[in-house]
Formats: C-alpha cells, structure tokens, sequence
C-alpha cells in the first residue's frame, strides 16, 4: 500500500516530477556515454599495447634493460624456447633480436631501434602487418637487391620519404569530388611541386586557398596530394657485437601505423636473418621474447611467476609493466566510471531534496491528518523515502536506456576526433574510439541511484517527521 501511495505522490504535481525526471535522464546518459567512451578508449589502448606492441608477457636479458648494448642477449635460449612450445598456457611467441641505430636518408634523419623478426612467427604475436598504410608497399612480400625494412608513417615524415605533390590525377579527384572549378584553378601556381613537410605544403595551400576553402576541402586534397617514395633507401648505422660502428643499407618494403606515436617513431622492422649478419650476432641470439598467452592472458601473473623461477636470469614483465599507462587505467577504470556517476547524481541530489521538499511543503495538512488518524512514523518517512526513490529510478531508468542505445550506435559508427588525433596518438589512444559498456555497470549504476535517493529523501523526511498533527491540520 505504502508503494502505490508513493507512486502516486510522485505524479500528482507532473510538471515538477517531470523535470526532476529530465534532469536526472540527461545527467544519467552524459555519465553512461562518457564511462562508455573512456571504456571505449582504453580497451582500445590495451588491445593495442597487447597485441601491437608488448604481447602480454616480454622477457629479456635483465642487463640489457640497464644498457642495451647487442651483446646482452637472452640467457638459455634453447631451454625457454623448449618450456615455451611445451606450455600449455601459450598460445604463440616471437623472437627478435633489437638494436639502437640511427636511420639516415638524403634529407633526414632518426633515431630508431631496428628489431629484427621472422614476419610469420611475428603475425601470430603482432598485427603489424594488418596496420599498413594503404598502397606504401607489403610487409616482407615483395622481392628487391637490397635488405627490406618496414617502417612507420612517423619515420617516414622524419626521414622525408613522405612528400606531397598536386599532380593531374590529383586535380582530377578533386573534380570527382565536385570542387567548384574556381577553387581547382588556383591551385595551378603550386601544381607539380614537391613539398617534404606537412607544414610548407598547408602554407603553400594557405597562399591560394580561402580560409572557407580550406576548411571545406583541405582535407581531400592533403589526402590525395600525399604520396611515399616507394623502396626508398635508408641507411643504419649501429655498434656491432665487436664493438665496431657497422653500416647497413635497408630498402623499404612498407610502411606502417598504429595508434602510438611513440611506439611508431621508436620502431622498424626487419628480417632476423638479415639483422643479425649486419650486427656480428649468431642465430641463437634473440634480445625478448613477446609471448601471447590462452584465455586472454587470465593466468599472466602465474605465468610470470612460473617463468621467473625456471629462468632465474631472465627479467619477465608483463603488459601492465610494458604499458604502465594502460595498466593503470585496466585497474582503476570501475573506480573512475563509478567517480563520474557519482559526481553526476551528487549535483542532482540538491535538485531532487528541492523538489521533495517542495512537495512535503505543499502536503503539510495531508501528513498531518494521516499522523493523527495513527499512521506511524516509520511509515511516513518510508513513503516519502519511497517516492524519492521512485522519482530517481524512473529517470536513471530512462537515461540508462538511452545512453545504452548511444554507445550501441557510436560503437558502431566510431567517433572520429581527427581534428586532435596528434594528440590522442601521442598518448598512445586511437584518434577513432568506439564506445563500449559492461552490463554490470547499469547495476552498479541501480545501486548507486538508491543509495543516492535515500540519503536524498532524509532531509525532507525529517521534516516531515517534525511536523505536529494539532498544527499540521490547521493549515489552509
């Protein structure tokens, strides 16, 4: 009975409940799609320091974390690579063999660090190869005179292979894309140059293009003006094992990009075989080994321990100490998705102990009359707890069914922040983020609704409880 009076209640003054109402939906979708946007985010960043960058557990030469000098290889190769084909918590692992170098074209110039891979081995480790810029090349297919390397889009700008040139195909994709004819035209004083910077080719288009023009086709033509010297030479030059500076000419095969900047700019890739001739090692030595483990990497901890005490001279890590970053948001994210709901229903606590107030105001006579009539006080401070619940929930309810319905087509569709992907990408975060939710964070979210509703309702049950029957009644 108490129930049905208090629904009721709620809906006796549908204008007030209803903003109450409002208030709370939208407060509940902002905090479901952000939760779902920063989970979004970084399961992105965590997939990628997986199954890009680290595998779930590396291990190494602990002196070659100190100095990583080529020499520091991993101890008992033979022993690990044994234990490893016959574990059954592996899925796959890779070898390489890494060494610091300097990368060094005619117009520029890199720090890098060359890892040398078997490219079939890698694939089950890495999805390097699925991360390929479009028409730059293949990784480790093609045929050529010279050793092959795959490098990223971000050494490619540093080492200058990446270029930009307005050619007749290029004008000709601009005419299919319906750029007015005025605007093509007065690209003719630039057309046919080569600029190596993004930076002189943007002030060049800057000189002809309105700003409006700009804004509406720049893209498009930044897009089609770019082009990479394919099977550009690079020379590195790195310290041998013997101690020796060493040189070694790669041509390149590919070009790749992940959603990390710096992993980008720090790696490029190899053929073992060929590394290790360069650099003076043999063929028993690797530098890490990247291990992808069963069941999504569950049992990584046992795993690791396991490890580190078979290879007592080995230093095992795992992702989250590769990726401390990602590790740290994997760890905390219910504590931060929970932070923000809290925040959200915290400001809107004020707005809802308005509202009860307000009612209990306008029903000072109707309490009265029911506390002289014998209804105990338990009960009263119960329907007006009740109806600040149901008033809570309804809208939590409706806004958790929107937000869901949001992250569902956004999780789809992506959302493209393009317009600040240098920034995401320098922080390892894709620039295209495809928002995601657990089921059990809408009952975390219940919870947390309740919880807030009740500690809600106290301030205007207590003065409802306060209330006198003799004078209650004798209010108009």
């Amino acid at each position: 009975m108490i129930a049905s009076i208090s629904w009721k209640n709620v809906w006796r003054n549908k204008s007030r409940s209803l903003v109450v109402v409002g208030a709370v939906t939208l407060g509940t979708i902002a905090g479901v799609f952000v939760a779902g946007l920063m989970k979004g985010m970084v399961d992105q960043r965590i997939n990628s320091a997986i199954f890009t960058e680290v595998g779930h557990i590396k291990i190494q030469n602990p002196k070659y974390l100190i100095n990583e000098e080529v020499t520091y290889s991993i101890n008992n190769i033979g022993k690990l690579t044994d234990y490893l084909d016959n574990s059954n918590e592996v899925a796959a692992y890779a070898l390489r063999s890494k060494v610091m170098a300097m990368a060094t074209t005619a117009r520029g110039s890199a720090g890098i660090v060359l890892k040398g891979i078997n490219p079939e081995k890698e694939k089950l480790v890495s999805d390097i190869y699925k991360k390929l810029v479009p028409n730059t090349g293949s990784y480790f297919n093609g045929k050529s005179k010279l050793p092959p390397v795959l490098i990223s889009k971000k050494t490619a700008e540093l080492l200058r292979i990446k270029n930009f040139r307005i050619t007749p195909l290029v004008l000709d994709s601009l005419k299919v894309l319906q750029v007015p004819d005025k605007t093509i035209l007065k690209l003719d004083s630039i057309k046919n140059r080569r600029y190596v910077t993004d930076k002189k080719f943007e002030k060049a288009i800057k000189e002809v293009w309105t700003e409006s023009e700009i804004k509406k086709y720049g893209p498009a033509l930044i897009s089609s003006s770019t082009y990479y010297q394919r099977r550009a030479k690079i020379t590195f030059s790195f310290t041998k094992a013997n101690g020796d500076l060493g040189y070694q000419t790669y041509q390149v095969c590919g070009i790749f990009k992940t959603s990390n900047t710096m992993f980008d700019q720090m790696s490029a890739f190899v053929l073992n075989s060929n590394l290790v001739q360069a650099v003076g090692l043999t063929d028993n030595q690797y530098h890490e080994a990247s291990i992808i483990l069963n069941a999504g990497g569950e049992n990584m901890q046992a795993f690791k321990t396991k490890i580190a005490e078979n290879f007592k001279n080995a230093s095992v890590m795992t992702w989250k100490e590769l990726a401390p970053d990602a590790g740290m948001m994997a760890d905390f994210m219910n504590i931060y998705y929970y932070m923000i709901m809290g925040i959200i229903f915290f400001a809107l606590a004020f707005g809802i102990i308005n509202t009860m107030l307000m009612a209990i105001l306008e029903r000072i006579k109707e309490l009265g009359m029911l506390m002289a009539i014998g209804m105990k006080k338990g009960k009263v401070f119960s329907m007006i707890m009740l109806e600040t619940i149901f008033l809570t929930l309804t809208g939590s309810i409706i806004g958790m069914v929107i937000g869901w319905v949001l992250i569902k087509i956004t999780g789809y569709t992506g959302i493209n922040f393009s317009s600040v992907a240098e920034g995401f990408e320098a922080m390892g975060y894709a620039a295209v983020s495809y928002p995601d939710i657990e089921t059990t964070f809408f009952f975390g979210i219940i919870v947390m609704v309740i919880c807030i509703a009740i500690l809600s309702s106290i301030i205007p049950a207590r003065k409802a409880l306060k209330l006198k029957p003799v004078e209650a009644l004798r209010i108009e």
